[in-house]
């Protein structure tokens, strides 16, 4: 982060302490007693969309959002053999209006995943025709027309751009076994790149990268679109958007290989019209179209993030959700701000001020978009106001014309000090459209310059006031859209309605009491709730989808063995001891069920509190269950050929016994199946595309492995050995985290494992196929 000419009263001081690996930050919401306001949905939407203008037997593939001047555009890919690029464009991300055709350039024929970036005045769209190569498209709005810049640049199909707060480029595509991703010189320009580990195992493309809070997000899909197993993955860097991402342990962070919605993949990212929550647009699979490409709908769900951690609110289907929230305040100012909204402060210093009459919070997030057509003195600046109390004691971001500079200034008692001063990105033009935003709070402030972070002062915490404009008299800059939020930081995760079945995390919760947020004890970087002793609560608001009922389990750190929750849903409230059998040995964190709840659809709240002894927890899930039969043979069919599956999703505990014979030597191995969902069959992508674990079978031991897609880990191992023509009687029990495997009649287990992250419900199955191994029907019992 570049800041020079730093004066005046705020100094940074940074203070290192090495004391603890834990940070323990204060509590930064109001305090919520017992008594909670009652739900409501409100305005919905619901998924997939049907948009005006479609392409016919087609749909929507390859959504790409880009947010401008307030306004949302959406593109999607062309059908093939046909010419153009179609565009929507919203005010809320849910009610789109057809824009027509942006470009007809003959070169956008069968047009893949065209995405548009805005840059100093021009809008830049990157697209691969048919799949054949890159070609970059310009024109100086976003509904075009977009003219070809560039000859074909090769690379293979779904190119993304990422700018930097540096304003340097990044161009990224699909690759087998990783993205690739290159520097880009300018935006006709991309230069030899590096393959990321951002990998899904086989084909992967559809990437794209946002910078927040300071990390770099990755998402990409795979592995084939006509996959129900298409499927998003995200990572994440804290120091560079081409480096080693880590890809933590809740991916994939999109999925269903449900009958009725599968095939969920290549997602955007953009921010919400309340200028601090994000959304995720992507494409389900509807089927082959009577040409034969995939007919696609366009979808929408929240996002949230906890440190490293992004998830999504979802997928949600067929459900009624909360549409995104609007500014708390929002206007078209223009050359004669309206006296309704705004109130003019006369004589002020030589400036023409304006500021709105509704004022912020202490906390908020306020974005000015403007453009400066000319200046008629040779000092002029233009400041973006905030903080205001009156003329004499507010906050600005100055846009200086004359030294190309942009400023962090306060005006206490008519005394200006500049709080800090950059460069403008080289060859800026004020003619064109620029928005600065500023989001303010306990943590202080931020200033951004067309999207990319440029000051940050911790020191100048967040100040209610009004918002505005202020500028020399005689000029006439043009204002546009102009908004704020009470929301900074991510705040406004904790006011998002959660669908269930899905995750809560607690850090999103409203508090009760005075619970601590902590930071690096867990393995995936996000924050952590520590619950004290019976006086601290978390307020869960939720949605769920239908009536039934719902396996509770909670991610909770080994130190709370023994100590004691209560749960409250649906009005009645259970009191629950985390015994410390329910923890793995080997693990700091692990998911421990709490039973199963009833739960009505709708909205309501879902609660925790502590009731005896400390409990740190990450997150709580929630998953529809079905009952277990007390017996039933199970001939595994369903899905494919190497995998096949039986049974029901929503089984949780159970036991499986079957026979397994050996009738010759082999190095073939077979398995059983367990604990199994969104299971997949398809030749272009993974092996074992499902989620769940295998128990493997050789001559001479069983191998224990959880299997997450591309994702497979050797879990326990155990020694059985096999003759030709012997067959061996054996039987898994799952309860909870659990695993154990018995062989004949015996008690003593040849095989037991607690997964700190298990899959706690599925189906089972068999795996493999090898003419020297059997394995009988499988039996499942209730436990």
């Amino acid at each position: 982060m570049r800041k020079i000419k730093k004066t005046g009263i705020y100094i940074l001081v940074v203070c290192v302490l090495l004391c603890a690996l834990v940070t323990i930050k204060p509590l930064l919401r109001q305090e919520k007693g017992a008594e909670k306001m009652a739900l409501t949905l409100g305005q919905t939407y619901q998924n997939p969309f049907v948009l005006d203008q479609e392409w016919e037997d087609y749909g929507i593939g390859d959504p790409y959002v880009l947010r401008f001047d307030g306004t949302y555009y959406l593109y999607c890919s062309t059908k093939d053999r046909r010419v153009g690029v179609k565009a929507w464009s919203s005010d809320d991300l849910v009610n789109w209006r057809y824009e027509g055709l942006v470009t007809k350039e003959a070169i956008s024929e069968g047009a893949y995943a065209p995405e548009v970036v805005y840059w100093n005045g021009a809008f830049y769209m990157y697209t691969s025709p048919a799949g054949k190569g890159h070609y970059v498209l310009q024109s100086d709005k976003p509904t075009g027309p977009f003219v070809a810049k560039t000859g074909n640049l090769g690379f293979t199909i779904d190119g993304s751009v990422f700018i930097d707060d540096d304003e340097k480029w990044y161009f990224t595509h699909a690759k087998l076994n990783g993205i690739m991703a290159s520097p880009m010189k300018d935006p006709y320009t991309i230069e030899a790149g590096q393959q990321l580990n951002a990998s899904l195992g086989h084909w992967t493309e559809g990437s794209m990268i946002i910078k927040r809070n300071g990390r770099y997000f990755i998402t990409y899909t795979g592995n084939h679109v006509f996959s129900k197993g298409y499927r998003v993955n995200y990572g994440v860097n804290h120091e560079s958007p081409i480096g080693a991402y880590t890809i933590p342990e809740n991916n994939p962070i999109l999925i269903s290989t449900a009958n009725d919605f599968n095939g969920l993949g290549h997602s955007a990212t953009v921010m919400g019209p309340d200028l601090d929550s994000y959304y995720m647009v992507y494409h389900n699979l509807v089927g082959r179209s009577a040409e034969g490409p995939p007919l696609r709908k366009l979808n929408l769900d929240r996002l949230v993030f906890n440190g490293d951690k992004m998830s999504v609110l979802g997928p949600t289907h067929g459900s009624p959700q909360e549409v995104p929230r609007m500014p708390a305040f929002q206007d078209i100012p223009g050359a004669a701000p309206s006296a309704d909204k705004w109130e003019p402060i006369r004589g002020a210093r030589g400036k023409e001020i304006w500021v709105s009459k509704a004022m912020t919070g202490h906390r908020y997030t306020a974005e000015y978009n403007f453009r400066w057509y000319q200046a008629q003195a040779a000092g002029s600046s233009l400041d973006v106001i905030f903080a205001y109390g009156d003329a004499d004691n507010y906050r600005s971001a100055r846009v200086n014309k004359a030294t190309m500079e942009l400023s962090l200034t306060e005006w206490t008692n008519g005394v200006e000090t500049v709080v800090a001063t950059i460069p403008l990105p080289k060859e800026t033009d004020l003619t064109k459209v620029h928005t600065v935003r500023i989001e303010s709070g306990k943590s202080g402030t931020l200033l951004y310059w067309d999207g990319l972070l440029k000051i940050e002062e911790a020191a100048m915490k967040g100040r209610d006031g009004r918002i505005g404009y202020a500028w020399p008299q005689g000029e006439k800059p043009d204002l546009h859209f102009t908004a704020f939020s009470n929301e900074a930081n991510g705040s406004s995760d904790v006011q998002a309605l959660k669908p269930l079945p899905g995750m809560l995390e607690a850090v999103h919760a409203e508090f009760e009491g005075k619970p601590t947020i902590q930071s690096g004890i867990t393995p995936d970087g996000s924050e952590s709730v520590r619950l004290s002793k019976g006086k601290d609560g978390l307020h869960f608001r939720v949605n769920v989808r239908e009536d039934g009922s719902y396996l509770l389990s909670l991610n909770a750190a080994k130190n709370s063995a023994g100590s004691t929750l209560k749960l409250e849903v649906n009005g009645t409230t259970k009191t629950l001891k985390l015994d410390a059998s329910l923890f793995a040995d080997h693990a700091a964190w692990t998911k421990v069920p709490l039973g199963e709840f009833e739960l009505k659809a709708g909205t309501q709240w879902l609660s925790l509190h502590g009731a005896k002894g400390d409990v740190t927890l990450r997150y709580v899930e929630a998953s529809p269950t079905v009952s277990v039969p007390e017996q039933a043979v199970i001939k595994p069919t369903a899905v494919g050929l190497v995998n096949r599956f039986g049974g029901d999703v929503g089984w949780t505990d159970y036991t499986v016994s079957f026979d397994v014979t050996l009738k010759a030597n082999t190095s073939d191995e077979v398995g059983v199946l367990f604990r199994t969902t969104n299971e997949s069959d398809f030749k272009d992508q993974v092996k074992d595309a499902f989620m769940g674990y295998t128990l493997a079978f050789h001559t001479d031991k069983v191998e224990l492995r959880r299997v997450n897609y591309e994702n497979t880990v050797e879990a326990a191992s155990g020694s059985l050995l096999f003759k030709p023509g012997q067959t061996r009687h054996l039987s898994v029990k799952l309860k909870g985290s659990l695993i154990e495997v018995f062989s004949e009649d015996s008690d003593k287990s040849i095989l037991t494992w607690r997964d700190p992250n298990a899959f706690l419900l599925g189906r089972v199955g068999l795996r493999g196929v090898s003419i020297a191994w059997t394995i009988s029907p499988l039996t499942v019992t209730m436990k």
